[in-house]
Formats: structure tokens, C-alpha cells, sequence
């Protein structure tokens, strides 16, 4: 590739020299102004940096003799530092690595730990990406896909039976002990939200005795077990296997956002119409989709249900209780209860 050229900052009384000599011969192109730029003033000059001094011709031309040397120009104060950020920027990107805000920011903490009389601002981080040349892109080489197309799965633990721990009362009342049955629930969505796909259960029994020998589970989500009721890359991978097959004869191919669980392993893991993306270590909300109000629109809806459920029990005279058959039932109509504007 060929050799990167070598930054070089034009102070404010240079940027007035160009704009001056500009005004005075307006016929010249931005190569014709560039080139005299370099032989009269002695410096390289880029197209874009010239288009914007050119483009604040008025703000240059106004600067006086005696403010020129107050103006700000964008030296670096600690140049060592910002070249090994700079050589780390440029061995991550090597690697192929999106330089997320998550991921630039660690690199940068890591990288600053050490230097004194610094302090980490954005204006700080827009001077330097300035100086080096470093700008925001949109990664090619890959399909753009439309919000139909981008999905996202992520699991949350569900207390099924577990109701409200307060009460309205006109005296204090006697509480009772919690439940603490846990099922796993993972959802999985598109981003436009047209797609809820089945939710799905995974819970301790094979086949509870509440299931009887006619209740069929996979009428509402997709059912499995475990000892614990957990995620399992052997589960996961036969959801995602299922996936892809339904994206194959639907001819449409779709990228998959997950997080980084150790049951989200894909070893082995052959797909042909789903591409899988995983999210950095340890991701916030903000990158998370599905965590960032999706699934506790999903818990607020089903908790809703129960408490209603448990009111008419009440009513009757019947023990508040809930059992899976109709903890399935319940988590399926929550889901479909949340809304296209929730998910987007």
C-alpha cells in the first residue's frame, strides 16, 4: 500500500495566507492551491484539509496580526502517548477487530494509565482521531442487512411462580415464604420487531405431571430440560440449527446478535443462511438489544397475568399457586404482547 503522508498542522496565520492567495485567484483548483500551498509556504497540504480552510474563508480572513498566534492550533501535548495509541489502533485493526466506543476506550484506558498530567475528555479523542486520520466507516465486504434481517437471542432466569411482594392492607399482614422455581426463558426477535419467534423453556422435568398426557408444551414455546434449567451449547445449537433451517427455505439470509456465554459455544456448528455475531465480553445494555427494555417489557406482561391469576384465585378460595402448563401459556401470550415499537 502506499506510504501514509505525514500530517502537518497549518496554524491560523498560514490558513489566512491560503485564503488570501484564494481571493486573489480564484481560478485555481484545490491541486493548483495544494501545490502552492507546498511551494510557498513549505507544506503538504491534503484535499480535504484545504477544501475546509477554503470553505472558512471568512473566519481566516478575519483573524488579525495580533490573534493569529492566540488561535489553538491542535499540537499534540503528549506525542509518545498517542503514537503507541496510535500503533495500537493500527495492530487491532490489523487483526480485523471493529474498534467499537466499548473496545476503543479500553484500549485507550490501558494505554493512558501511565501518563501524568492527562486527563480523558471527548475533545481530546476528536483532536486526536483528527490528527491521524481516523474516521468513522462502514465495514464492506459484508451484506447490509435490513432490520427484518438482524435478530437477537439472549436468555433470562424467570421465577414463574413468585408474586408481588407487596401488598395494600390497613394493617401490616404476615408475609409467606417466596418461591423460588426458576425456568430459563430466551427470546429471540428481530430488530423491526415483525419477528417474535417462539420463546423458549427450559425447565427441570422432562415432562412435569402437571403436562398430563395431553398438554403439548411446543404449542406455546419450544420446550427442553435440564437438571439445572439452563442454557446449554447442546440446546443452543439445536435452536440455531432450526433457525437456519427456516431461514434456508425461506431463502433469506440473517445475521444473529448474541453475548459471549460459554453455552453459546458453535464448534462444529455448520450454517448455511444465519451468520452469527458475537457481542464484546461483558456487554452493557446499550449494545445488548434485548436488554435494553425488551425482555422486562416480556417480565412486566407476564407478571401481570399471574398477579390477575392469582387475584381470582383469591376470589374462589383457591390456593395461589400457578403451575407450568399455565406458566407456558402465560409466557407465550406476554411475548406477543410486546409490541413492534418496544422491540425498535
Amino acid at each position: 500500500p502506499p506510504a501514509k503522508r505525514q500530517r502537518t498542522n497549518v496554524n491560523a496565520g498560514q490558513k489566512q495566507q491560503i485564503c488570501q492567495h484564494k481571493k486573489a485567484h480564484l481560478h485555481l483548483s484545490l491541486a493548483e492551491m495544494r501545490n502552492w500551498a507546498k511551494t510557498t509556504l513549505q507544506i503538504e497540504v491534503g484535499t480535504t484539509t484545504m477544501h475546509d480552510i477554503l470553505k472558512n474563508s471568512e473566519k481566516w480572513l478575519a483573524v488579525t496580526a495580533n490573534s493569529v498566534d492566540t488561535i489553538k492550533s491542535r499540537h499534540c501535548k503528549h506525542p509518545e502517548m498517542e503514537d503507541a495509541l496510535f500503533m495500537w489502533f493500527t495492530e487491532v485493526r490489523g487483526h480485523g477487530a471493529t474498534v467499537s466506543a466499548e473496545f476503543r476506550e479500553r484500549g485507550i484506558c490501558f494505554i493512558v494509565s501511565g501518563v501524568q498530567d492527562f486527563a480523558y475528555f471527548k475533545g481530546w479523542l476528536a483532536n486526536f482521531k483528527s490528527r491521524w486520520g481516523i474516521s468513522h466507516h462502514r465495514l464492506h465486504g459484508e451484506a447490509d442487512y435490513s432490520p427484518d434481517d438482524i435478530y437477537n437471542f439472549d436468555e433470562t432466569g424467570l421465577f414463574y411462580k413468585l408474586g408481588p411482594s407487596r401488598t395494600l392492607a390497613t394493617a401490616p399482614v404476615a408475609g409467606h415464604k417466596k418461591s423460588k422455581e426458576r425456568i430459563t426463558v430466551a427470546l429471540f426477535c428481530n430488530a423491526s420487531g415483525t419477528d417474535l419467534r417462539k420463546p423458549i423453556v427450559i425447565a427441570r422435568a422432562k415432562r412435569p405431571r402437571c403436562f398430563g398426557k395431553t398438554f403439548q408444551p411446543t404449542l406455546y414455546t419450544e420446550y427442553f430440560s435440564n437438571a439445572k434449567a439452563w442454557m446449554t451449547s447442546v440446546i443452543f445449537q439445536e435452536i440455531i440449527r432450526a433457525f437456519d433451517h427456516d431461514l434456508r427455505f425461506q431463502g433469506r439470509h440473517c445475521i444473529l446478535l448474541l453475548d459471549n456465554a460459554s453455552s453459546h459455544a458453535v464448534t462444529g456448528l455448520q450454517l448455511t443462511n444465519l451468520k452469527l455475531h458475537f457481542l464484546p465480553p461483558c456487554p452493557t445494555s446499550s449494545i445488548q438489544p434485548l436488554d435494553t427494555g425488551i425482555i422486562r417489557a416480556f417480565k412486566a406482561h407476564y407478571r401481570r397475568q399471574l398477579v390477575q391469576l392469582y387475584v381470582n384465585c383469591a376470589e374462589e378460595g383457591r390456593i395461589q399457586t400457578v403451575d407450568l402448563c399455565q406458566a407456558l401459556q402465560m409466557i407465550r401470550l406476554a411475548w406477543r404482547n410486546v409490541t413492534a415499537t418496544t422491540v425498535n
